[in-house]
C-alpha cells in the first residue's frame, strides 16, 4: 500500500494597517502575520487492510501460507495501535494531506481562541499603562461589557452561520478585545490609532494569539469610518439586515466620547434589528473630565444609563480626533495627527 504523508497546516493571524492621506479617502493596507505556532510532529501511520482471513483447524499443521497469515495480522494489530494513538495526539488544528499537486484540507478542528497576555492584569478601581499611548481600564470596564446586555445579544443572534460581529474601538492592548471575544463575539474588528500595546500584548508576546477571524487596524475611528464606508457599505443594501452587509452587532468604545459621535456610529454600523453600542459618553458636550456609561440601540435611543460602576466613577481617556482634546493623552504629546 502507498504511504502518505501528513503536515500540520496552522493558520496565521494578520493585522490590517492603513493610512489615510489628504482630504480625499484613500488608504493603503498590508498583512502582516501575528505569530505562526510551531508544532510537534506527529506520526500519522496508513491503515492497512488485512488479508482475508483463512481458517485454521486446530489438528492441522499450521502451513508456510498459514504462517504468513498470522504475520499479516500482527503488523496490521501493531499498525492500528499506532494511528489511534496518533489520532488522539493530533494538535486542534486541520491537518491536511501533503501532495505533489497540492494540500487539501481533510479535516477542521476546533479554532485556538485570541489571547491578550495583558489579559487577566487588570484591576479595580485602578488603570495599567500597557503603552504610551494606552491603559488598561480598571476591571469595572471589563465587567461592564461583558453585561447582560451583550449577552443578550448573543442570544438573539445565536452562534449558526458566521457568528456575531463586534466592533471594538480602542482595542488598546487586546483585553477588551478578549472579552468580548469570551462572551462569543468571534469576528472582531479591533482598532486603535496606536498599535503598539497590541503589538506587544498579543503579536510579540509567546502567549499571545489572534485567530483569523479577528482583525486589527491600526486606525483611529473616524478613519475606520472612512475605510468602512468605503469598502463595505458601498456594497450593501442601506436597509439591509443580512450577517454578510458589513454591520455589527455590538460595538464597544473604550475611550470618552462625545454623544454625537456615539450616536453616529449606532446609526451607521449596527445591525437595525438588534445591535447596540456601549460607550462612555462625556456628561456635557467636550467636557472630557466626567461620562456616564451609555447603552445606544441603532436608532440612537439610550436604552441604559450609569455615572458609576461598583466604586468606580466612570472616567476615561478623551476622544484624541477632538480638537477640545488636551492634556497628555492628546496630540501634539502622544504623536497623533488628526485627519484633515
Amino acid at each position: 500500500m502507498k504511504r502518505q504523508r501528513f503536515v500540520i497546516k496552522t493558520p496565521s493571524c494578520f493585522a490590517l494597517f492603513s493610512s489615510i492621506h489628504s482630504s480625499a479617502f484613500t488608504s493603503t493596507s498590508t498583512k502582516r502575520s501575528c505569530r505562526d505556532i510551531p508544532h510537534q510532529p506527529v506520526l500519522h501511520v496508513p491503515r492497512a487492510s488485512p488479508s482475508s482471513p483463512s481458517k485454521i483447524n486446530d489438528d492441522t499443521s499450521i502451513t508456510l501460507h498459514d504462517h504468513d497469515i498470522i504475520i499479516q495480522r500482527r503488523i496490521f494489530l501493531s499498525q492500528s495501535s499506532m494511528a489511534t494513538a496518533a489520532f488522539f495526539a493530533r494538535p486542534s488544528h486541520a491537518a491536511t494531506k501533503d501532495s505533489a499537486d497540492e494540500r487539501t484540507d481533510i479535516t477542521t478542528y476546533e479554532e485556538k481562541p485570541f489571547h491578550s497576555a495583558a489579559y487577566g492584569q487588570e484591576e479595580y478601581t485602578n488603570s495599567i499603562v500597557a503603552s504610551r499611548d494606552t491603559n488598561i481600564s480598571p476591571r469595572e470596564v471589563y465587567d461592564t461589557i461583558a453585561s447582560d446586555y451583550l449577552k443578550n445579544v448573543l442570544e438573539v443572534v445565536g452562534k449558526d452561520g458566521g457568528g456575531p460581529r463586534a466592533l471594538d474601538v480602542g482595542a488598546g492592548a487586546g483585553v477588551s478585545t478578549e472579552v468580548l471575544y469570551r462572551l462569543g463575539y468571534h469576528r472582531i474588528d479591533a482598532l486603535d490609532w496606536s498599535g503598539t500595546a497590541w503589538q506587544r500584548y498579543v503579536t510579540d508576546d509567546p502567549s499571545g494569539y489572534c485567530p483569523p477571524t479577528v482583525k486589527f487596524y491600526e486606525l483611529d475611528d473616524e478613519r475606520y469610518l472612512d475605510f468602512w464606508r468605503a469598502t463595505v457599505s458601498s456594497t450593501s443594501n442601506e436597509n439591509s439586515t443580512n450577517d454578510g452587509d458589513g454591520l455589527f452587532d455590538v460595538i464597544v468604545f473604550n475611550f470618552a466620547v462625545n454623544e454625537s459621535k456615539a450616536k453616529l456610529f449606532a446609526k451607521q454600523l449596527l445591525n437595525k434589528n438588534h445591535g447596540i453600542l456601549l460607550a462612555p459618553i462625556n456628561t456635557m458636550n467636550d467636557y472630557w473630565l466626567k461620562q456616564n456609561y451609555k447603552i445606544i440601540n441603532s436608532e440612537g435611543t439610550v436604552l441604559w444609563s450609569t455615572a458609576d460602576v461598583g466604586a468606580w466613577s466612570v472616567q476615561f481617556q478623551p476622544d484624541v480626533t477632538q480638537d477640545t482634546c488636551s492634556g497628555v493623552w492628546c496630540a501634539p504629546f502622544n504623536g497623533f495627527q488628526k485627519k484633515r
